[in-house]
């Protein structure tokens, strides 16, 4: 909102141009990089089967919506694979507070609803990438075996990341001051290594930093490099990147503008009902209640950075239009302001539910509990 008033579409006060595009650049990098940072890898015992399904009714059914919906408003397949590639994609980053405060993270549910997000969220990467291998160079054999090869990289790095943590973690003074800022820098190095690589092959810096912060999730665990992470990233970058997205929006598409308006209600609405009803189905298929299936069901909608990400990239290639782009935005705004509200409401609701529930069929272990004694002088 900030770069829409201060940009070309409000007061005018600045336009973006090279540096400032440089600096929006390694924000989207540290977005991706936190996003994947924020999606920790769960076990997934007890729940296969919930994590096959899931991702299915919650990612193809919502890309497939999204590719209608712009071959109706007379986008062409290249634009309309784009919309549903950002269809698919959920954001972990609003859900984990949420889940945390609630104490519903460590539950199945929490568990199925996080594992399958992460699942979606790096196949929408994955088929981001493959796309723009396609509308750029084609894809060759070349491109296949380079792929399998980062896969079987970022699944090395997944088994060995943990392992090494002596070359820079302090193991047994997790949160000690650190002058040379040794465990900082050797995240931004394998950060930094992990975007050239990638690049190198073929494949845009947004997908490595998510993979590169997927692989460091489980290996950093003091607070305070947490904190350091997120003052460079939320502190500066980040902002800068969401400013220059706003600024490149041209909001009088708004004024006037009966397809725009419409066109934004239908990505909003499509993508609402698509996610919250894919779920939902998901979940009665997966055996949960109907109460956790609506919460399931909710708990996809949200969207932020891999949305963001995928948006700006496909504005800067010229794959999206300014339509599309404002539209997209107006989503992620509206979904990450109203859906965490509804989480939150729903949370409470199922957590004094499953309270009520483990009471009821524990009677008799509540009954026979012998009621504690204190010992006074008097009764003595």
């Amino acid at each position: 909102m900030g770069g829409i008033v201060v940009g070309p579409s409000g007061f005018g006060l600045f336009e973006v141009d090279a540096t400032i595009n440089f600096f929006a650049v390694i924000g989207l990098v540290f977005l991706m990089f936190m996003a994947g940072l924020e999606s920790r890898l769960s076990s997934a015992k007890g729940i296969k089967r919930q994590l096959v399904l899931t991702p299915i009714f919650i990612g193809v059914f919502p890309t497939l919506i999204g590719i209608w919906i712009t071959l109706a408003f007379g986008y062409s397949w290249t634009t309309a694979v784009l919309v549903g590639i950002v269809f698919m994609s959920s954001s972990i980053s609003l859900l984990l507070p949420q889940f945390q405060a609630q104490k519903i993270i460590a539950s199945d549910l929490g568990r199925v609803i996080i594992g399958s997000i992460i699942i979606v969220d790096a196949f929408s990467l994955l088929f981001l990438a493959i796309f723009l291998q396609y509308v750029g160079d084609g894809i060759v054999p070349v491109t296949i075996l380079m792929y399998l090869i980062l896969a079987g990289v970022v699944a090395a790095m997944l088994w060995f990341a943990p392992k090494m943590r002596w070359l820079a973690f302090a193991e047994d003074y997790p949160e000690q001051q650190d002058l040379y800022e040794k465990e900082l820098r050797f995240i931004i190095l394998v950060l930094v290594g992990f975007v050239v690589f990638f690049e190198l092959a073929g494949l845009h810096a947004i997908i490595a930093a998510f993979f590169a912060g997927l692989v460091l999730s489980g290996t950093i665990k003091s607070h305070l490099t947490k904190a350091k992470l997120h003052a460079i990233g939320y502190g500066f970058f980040i902002p800068v990147f969401f400013v220059v997205l706003g600024a490149t929006i041209d909001v009088s598409i708004f004024v006037g503008e009966t397809r725009a308006i419409l066109l934004t209600a239908s990505i909003t609405g499509g993508l609402i009902l698509s996610k919250f009803f894919g779920g939902v189905l998901a979940g009665k298929i997966g055996g949960f209640t109907n109460e956790e299936s609506v919460f399931l069901g909710t708990s996809t909608i949200p969207q932020l950075s891999t949305v963001l990400a995928v948006a700006f990239l496909g504005f800067g290639e010229g794959i999206l239009d300014n339509n599309l782009l404002a539209s997209i935005v107006a989503l992620v705004i509206i979904t990450a302001i109203v859906t965490p509200i509804i989480i939150n409401i729903l949370g409470r609701n199922l957590t004094s539910q499953q309270v009520v529930i483990k009471e009821a069929l524990e009677p008799e272990k509540t009954l026979s509990k012998k009621p504690e004694v204190v010992k006074t002088d008097e009764t003595k």
